[in-house]
């Protein structure tokens, strides 16, 4: 008598085993390259509103000169009329001879931008007047 063999279609298990261990090497490897993308995309937008913000204070010492007579940097985010970008906050400090500021996003815990100008106290981690500092 004769075998009869039936021909199973299908993966096997192992083969199954095999793709799935591929597939998620794949997709962590694909996570921390975007994690990591998106976080420096949070801080590029934090060092584009620090430049904003360098610009209004530009803008706004000429205004209160103009005005006043007597040229101010302003000491308040809201003073200057800056439209944030959304997730990021920036703490500042200004006085008639310079000003410092610190930008923040709640996205990326623990990282911050900074920038001072003239006299005022810097928040770290700026250490070079006019240069943006991140960490």
């Amino acid at each position: 008598m004769r075998a009869i063999h039936r021909r199973e279609s299908g993966f096997s298990l192992i083969e199954m085993l095999v793709v799935l261990t591929l597939v998620s090497i794949l997709a962590g490897i694909a996570t921390l390259t975007l994690g990591d993308s998106s976080s420096r995309a949070y801080v590029t937008t934090m060092q584009s509103d620090l430049r904003n913000l360098q610009t209004a204070q530009e803008a706004y010492i000429e205004q209160t000169f103009a005005e006043t007579g007597t040229a101010t940097y302003a000491s308040n985010v809201s003073d200057l009329k800056l439209t944030l970008s959304n997730g990021v906050q920036i703490r500042m400090r200004g006085n008639a001879t310079g000003w410092a500021a610190r930008a923040t996003h709640q996205r990326v815990p623990g990282a911050r931008c900074a920038l001072y100008r003239g006299s005022a106290r810097p928040f770290l981690p700026a250490t070079d007047e006019g240069k943006i500092a991140c960490d």
